[in-house]
């Protein structure tokens, strides 16, 4: 034991060595990626990009993006060169959540004085921040899938079992806890519309974060379906065992054959008894008068229900095609009102609003159907009677943090008449 613990501390040692050697022989891109927040990979090799990402020395937080230095590379260079800008210690959830909120702050400071330099600085920062914070829970949802398939997988004893999952429970718990402080109103509040903090503070965020609780959910239904198999492979070691301690205390026991026993132990005869089948007898001409004669009356009693079922599926389909019939009629109307609202405004001189002319003719429709059949019947005209109609839209935003537009009103505007 001793032995394997020394080769442990031997091969962290070793990673450790390489992984300085690997910073100090890239130590020049590494700086230049800390000054301007993007690793230059025009000037490293594919294979040195690999090593830095697998030594976990730089990430990508987006696919298509530029790699980064990981926050803890970032703050050991900011703490060698003295960079209080930059040089902070987190040391929990709630620290690192302040801290998002203090360089937000710093952010939009920045932006008021227009420090173009210093807001771009902080909003990287920002970045490293969340992506920290993220990474945490990365680290340890990877430590508890570690745990499973090592400690909680190979417990000897079940005392053991249940005490490495109740502490594989305790840390999920903690880590709900965490995730349960990310406040995502707050979020959307410190983005307020600025659309590069909104992808992080709450698109990203709240990607990463939902991925981490379906992670801890599958972690505990793995552990649920791993004490449930070790309590079954207990109940057979037990059973083996305990039968393997009656054979020692008893060398003269003859096992037998149960099945050739005319008295079989209660514990194994546990089958129930055979139900003989039972079936009427068409064959015998005794019983062929009665059992016509329950079959005729059986057949009058259902033949009304049979008649009724027949009737009301009838008078469904009646129901549907009057029904589709009506829907078939209104939208012939709709589209011949909507045609000579177009016929209207051409022959009009002035521009006439979609909803001014519904209301004008008194038309029974309502305004988001209306305004729906105008724009698509406009879509089916030709380019060029679109040209001589142009159509404008009048839309306003859902909110001021969405910008997704709501067609409010469609005015079209007739062909210009050479005098």
């Amino acid at each position: 034991m001793a032995g394997e613990q020394l080769n442990v501390s031997d091969q962290r040692l070793q990673q450790g060595e390489k992984r300085l050697n690997l910073i100090g022989r890239h130590a020049a891109i590494l700086m230049q990626a800390y000054q301007t927040g993007v690793l230059d990979e025009l000037s490293v090799n594919e294979g040195v990009l690999r090593n830095l990402l697998h030594a976990r020395i730089i990430y990508q937080p987006e696919s298509g993006q530029g790699y980064r230095l990981r926050a803890p590379v970032a703050q050991l260079i900011a703490n060698l060169v003295v960079d209080e800008r930059r040089r902070s210690i987190q040391a929990d959830v709630a620290d690192k959540l302040e801290a998002i909120r203090g360089q937000v702050d710093a952010f939009r400071k920045a932006q008021q004085r227009s420090d173009i330099y210093l807001a771009e600085l902080k909003l990287q920062v920002i970045e490293e921040r969340v992506h920290d914070l993220v990474a945490e829970f990365d680290e340890a949802i990877h430590s508890l899938w570690n745990r499973l398939n090592t400690d909680f997988g190979f417990a000897a004893h079940l005392d053991e079992k249940m005490a490495e999952n109740q502490r594989a429970q305790n840390q999920i718990e903690r880590l709900l806890e965490g995730l349960s402080m990310i406040d995502y109103d707050e979020c959307i509040a410190l983005a307020d519309g600025h659309v590069k903090l909104r992808h992080l503070l709450v698109v990203q965020l709240q990607r990463r974060t939902s991925l981490q609780r379906a992670s801890m959910l599958e972690i505990q239904h793995r552990m649920i379906e791993l004490m449930s198999r070790f309590r079954e492979q207990q109940s057979r070691s037990l059973l083996v065992g305990n039968m393997a301690q009656f054979l020692r205390q008893h060398p003269e026991l003859k096992v037998s054959d149960y099945t050739e026993q005319s008295q079989v132990p209660t514990l194994f005869n546990q089958a129930r008894a055979i139900r003989a089948a039972a079936h009427a007898d068409v064959q015998s001409s005794g019983g062929q008068r009665e059992t016509l004669a329950a079959l005729h009356d059986a057949l009058q009693q259902t033949r009304h229900l049979r008649n009724e079922k027949a009737t009301l599926r009838e008078s469904a389909q009646a129901v549907e095609q009057f029904g589709d019939a009506i829907l078939e009629t209104q939208q012939r109307q709709l589209k011949h009102d909507v045609d000579q609202f177009f016929i209207d405004v051409a022959q009009s001189q002035q521009p006439q609003s979609a909803l001014d002319y519904l209301i004008k003719h008194e038309l029974q429709w309502h305004g988001e159907i209306w305004l729906f059949q105008v724009l698509s019947e406009y879509q089916t005209l030709a380019r060029n009677v679109q040209a001589q109609l142009p159509l404008q839209r009048q839309e306003r935003p859902v909110s001021t943090t969405n910008n997704v537009q709501i067609i409010e009103d469609l005015v079209v505007t007739p062909p210009k008449r050479v005098a």
